[in-house]
């Protein structure tokens, strides 16, 4: 999720950003009977902390899909990636352990100025390059850029991201954002703030003819960057994340 600036800021949604851990829950929210998907569950950790140079996402996820007929299906993902807070370097590492095999994605993306294209060089699983849109953001940046959009009442945020997740360039995500929200129940003892945005984001994948988006996915988005809910859709199902467990990381010592 996050925007591209050419050199570094402290935008007063990156000062209100806290750095956590949070743990997810994974459900299956709805199934058309087309997906052939009769249940979903798994967990996820989420990381994101500040280091003195850049952003630091940690990610892993551990989902079983069971199938109307044969065996479920089970995916393990690691996601680690740096982000310079000035944009313009990304390096990322992905791991994906499927059911019958393992998949490994390594590279970096650099961008010079907002008004050029970038590139991004994987390494692994082969040395290949793209360019990148101008504009494109990183996903921390993204983040940020849709809490400024959402505190200045924007309804729409369209931008290119690129976070390497695949072997591909950025993709189009296309986020509506809602009014402001208040937690009825504010979990106590925790980080999160009372207020959130709802966000829908569409994902266009530029390696798809299709019009449709790939994946579509509903956040409930704080003030300092922490997701309490979060909903992803296939389009012939959707699965559900419940924040179960949040944890505070403390500000680097710069």
């Amino acid at each position: 999720m996050a925007a591209f600036v050419s050199q570094p800021i402290a935008s007063g949604n990156e000062n209100n950003f806290q750095p956590h851990r949070a743990f997810y829950k994974m459900a299956l929210g709805t199934s058309k009977s087309t997906s052939g998907i009769v249940g979903v569950d798994g967990r996820m950790v989420f990381e994101w902390r500040s280091v003195c140079d850049g952003w630091v996402v940690e990610q892993r996820y551990l989902m079983r899909y069971q199938k109307e007929q044969g065996p479920a299906t089970v995916t393990d993902t690691e996601y680690s990636t740096w982000e310079s807070k000035d944009g313009k370097k990304y390096k990322f590492y992905v791991t994906n352990k499927l059911s019958e095999g393992k998949d490994d994605i390594e590279g970096v993306a650099i961008r010079s100025t907002e008004k050029k294209m970038g590139t991004v060089y994987f390494q692994i699983p082969e040395k290949i390059e793209y360019q990148l849109p101008t504009k494109t953001v990183f996903p921390s940046r993204h983040t940020f850029s849709l809490l400024e959009a959402a505190k200045a009442q924007k309804k729409f945020l369209v931008i290119p991201v690129f976070d390497g997740s695949q072997l591909e360039t950025a993709v189009s995500v296309s986020s509506v954002i809602g009014r402001k929200k208040t937690m009825e129940e504010p979990k106590k003892n925790t980080i999160l703030t009372a207020n959130y945005w709802p966000i829908r984001m569409a994902f266009f994948s530029s390696a798809s003819d299709e019009t449709a988006p790939s994946l579509e996915m509903t956040i409930h988005l704080h003030e300092n960057g922490v997701a309490s809910a979060l909903m992803l859709d296939y389009s012939d199902f959707t699965i559900n994340m419940e924040l179960v467990k949040i944890e505070k990381i403390a500000d680097p010592s710069c």
